[in-house]
């Protein structure tokens, strides 16, 4: 609910402040900033400034960096379907990372059945809407595929090295990213389309209303983010992502705000069935190991 709801907080905004780095650096660097004024007032536990901290977390937001880039560039030079269908099959290989890099349990039959049923569903989803479509740059698919199997892992691995306070990976990972963002905002010129923005009366009140509860939404989504990967597998993390994703496609068709067709929406309810079963079938597993394992 909450990441549905930033979605159409940041359409909103960049309906009318169509700076997409602009934007992103204001929601970050105003997050950094509020969560270090309230950090230092004792009214949230963050952790203070260390540079070696800051350069663990460095490796974190340059992933969230690649992750963000590439999704952009995957929904440029590809359709909905196809982004789609690569995504879930990332599945896969955060899985192989959790066993490999994380030493999380590796899964049972049961487990490994239930994402085939989310990666097949979506996989039908997309030869039942047509596939790919002709232009289709295939790489930055298979790019944004590759970041969004390593981002849920990159980040566990960053918050295995620190103990750190939930606030506080928040305000080091806002931080981090703004620095990032800073050149990129800088090379792509967005300071001079801003100004033209301005002159032309676009940003507005409205517009800068609209930014500022980004901004704050912006906030309890990192922090919900760290949150939940502290209590879930990458694996799972990435699987929520998807269903995230999955859901908003399906509650589209149902409404009736999508061309989607009947076939097409109920290989996305396989999908969803699959996530179920992956969770019951997690849950049993962790139920069945020996105690102390």
């Amino acid at each position: 609910t909450v990441s549905s709801t930033m979605l159409v907080l940041n359409k909103a905004v960049l309906a009318r402040l169509p700076v997409a780095t602009t934007v992103l650096l204001f929601q970050v660097g105003s997050s950094a900033l509020i969560l270090w004024v309230l950090g230092k007032a004792k009214v949230l536990s963050v952790d203070g400034f260390e540079l070696a901290t800051a350069k663990a977390f460095f490796w974190n937001a340059a992933a969230f960096m690649a992750l963000i880039y590439s999704n952009a560039k995957a929904l440029q030079h590809a359709n909905v379907e196809t982004v789609v269908a690569v995504r879930t099959l990332s599945i896969f290989v955060t899985a192989y990372g959790d066993f490999r890099l994380l030493s999380v349990k590796a899964l049972d039959r049961n487990a490994f059945l239930a994402l085939c049923m989310v990666s097949g569903g979506a996989v039908g989803y997309f030869v039942f809407e047509g596939g790919m479509k002709q232009g289709t740059n295939l790489g930055w698919v298979l790019i944004y595929g590759a970041t969004n199997a390593a981002y849920p892992i990159v980040t566990k691995l960053v918050m295995m090295s620190r103990a750190m306070t939930t606030w506080g990976r928040t305000y080091y990972n806002n931080l981090l990213t703004f620095l990032i963002f800073i050149p990129a905002a800088l090379i792509l010129r967005e300071d001079q389309k801003v100004i033209e923005l301005n002159d032309e009366g676009n940003v507005n009140v409205i517009a800068l209303s609209l930014l500022a509860a980004s901004c704050i939404w912006g906030t309890a989504i990192s922090f919900l983010g760290f949150l939940c990967l502290d209590n879930v597998s990458a694996t799972t993390f990435n699987l929520m992502g998807n269903v995230n994703k999955i859901l908003t496609l399906v509650v589209n068709a149902l409404l009736g705000d999508s061309k989607s067709s009947l076939t097409g929406t109920v290989c996305l309810m396989v999908s969803l069935v699959g996530a179920g079963l992956y969770g019951d079938a997690r849950r049993r597993q962790a139920a069945q190991a020996p105690v102390g394992e």
